[in-house]
């Protein structure tokens, strides 16, 4: 949509093919209904937000950067909000509110818009120039089924192989229907690949009935499924208790293992270390052997979760892979292979951290792409 409307906004006559029946499926589902359209931060911030390939952004961002893109709404009435984590979304939390201008935008701009209709090649669309803006992979039922990958293939193009970005992880250990619904909040996560430790994070961890899921897992899941391919054995590991010290254990003397930790801890996660140290849970904390307590704090401070594999590809946030930026040039969302070909949005192989990057990069990518092809 903002492809479309931008290059009509220049002065070209547009003709916009969508899948399905409606535009903007998709984008009502972001940020639970309330659509994240970006975050605040600086440019280089936005840009680490993708890793090694953000530097192929700074084009996109400069010509349309977040601030243009928070601009865009509010002098179309959007009033929008800037969370604690920089997120910015709609100071009414509707995504109708959002899809509403970018429909109007098209309109404004007369932009012809087909529904219903699924292109397979390149050969099905007579046009100077021709932007593939379809998505990935991910919520096939919104249309996005990764028709467009088929299609830039045809034309030449290297896909990067595809995969689930910001996804929700899969664990065989016993317990873990056990704390379905229980959400650690700000806690520490480390990623242990092969037994070594690879990676630390601060944040929001939710147990499911099949694993884990929330932001902090959504940001590491892209490190976690690529150790996986490679066959690697991935273990989440958990600190429950920062603070804990032999002296803060033992002082809660005549008391029991099992009253510390309901205690300290929720009682989804008591209840279960109750059953992983039964022999000692009824132990006097004053009288636990220095072993016992060494078990007891390696649960509490090394709580180790195995990661077998990621949800679908379908049920991801975002697809891993596409396009290769290698043939795609940055200043203008053009291939390198096919003039007067372009791409934008999920099609590029560009996956950040979650957080409104994402949003922020289909936009400002579309944006330039549309000022591109319309600039004869």
């Amino acid at each position: 949509m903002m492809a479309a409307g931008r290059a009509a906004e220049r002065g070209a006559k547009v003709l916009l093919v969508e899948k399905t029946y409606r535009l903007g499926s998709k984008l009502l589902l972001t940020g639970g209904g309330k659509c994240n359209i970006t975050n605040s931060a600086e440019m280089q911030d936005m840009i680490n937000a993708f890793g090694e390939n953000g530097k192929f952004l700074y084009g996109a961002l400069t010509v349309f950067s977040n601030k243009d893109l928070i601009d865009f709404f509010t002098s179309r009435g959007v009033e929008m909000k800037t969370e604690p984590d920089g997120r910015v979304l709609p100071l009414k939390g509707r995504a109708d509110d959002v899809l509403a201008v970018l429909r109007k935008y098209l309109k404004e701009n007369n932009v012809t818009i087909q529904h219903n209709r699924t292109v397979k090649s390149l050969n099905n669309i007579e046009a100077k120039k021709i932007i593939i803006a379809t998505g990935g992979k991910s919520y096939p039922a919104t249309g996005s089924t990764g028709d467009g990958y088929k299609i830039a293939k045809q034309a030449g193009h290297t896909i990067v192989p595809l995969s689930p970005g910001l996804s929700a992880l899969i664990s065989n250990n016993f317990f873990i229907k056990e704390l379905q619904g229980l959400t650690l909040k700000d806690i520490a996560i480390s990623v242990i690949i092969d037994g070594k430790k690879k990676y630390e994070e601060k944040g929001d961890i939710l147990f499911t009935h099949f694993g884990v899921s929330g932001p902090i897992v959504l940001n590491l899941s892209g490190t976690i499924i690529d150790a996986l391919a490679n066959k690697n054995k991935v273990e989440i590991s958990l600190n429950l208790r920062p603070d804990f010290s032999p002296q803060d254990f033992a002082s809660f003397g005549s008391k029991t293992v099992s009253q510390y930790f309901k205690k300290n801890l929720p009682a989804s996660l008591s209840a279960l270390f109750e059953k992983l140290c039964s022999k000692t849970s009824n132990k006097k904390c004053s009288i636990v052997t220095r072993e016992e307590r060494k078990i007891i704090a390696a649960y509490l401070t090394d709580f180790r979760i195995t990661i077998i594999r990621s949800r679908p590809i379908e049920e991801a946030t975002i697809t891993r892979g596409g396009v290769s930026l290698k043939e795609i040039n940055p200043q203008t969302m053009e291939s390198r292979l096919v003039k007067g070909l372009y791409f934008c949005g999920e099609m590029i192989n560009l996956a950040g951290i979650t957080g409104g990057y994402n949003l922020q990069e289909a936009f400002s990518t579309g944006y330039l792409a549309g000022e591109s092809a319309a600039d004869v």
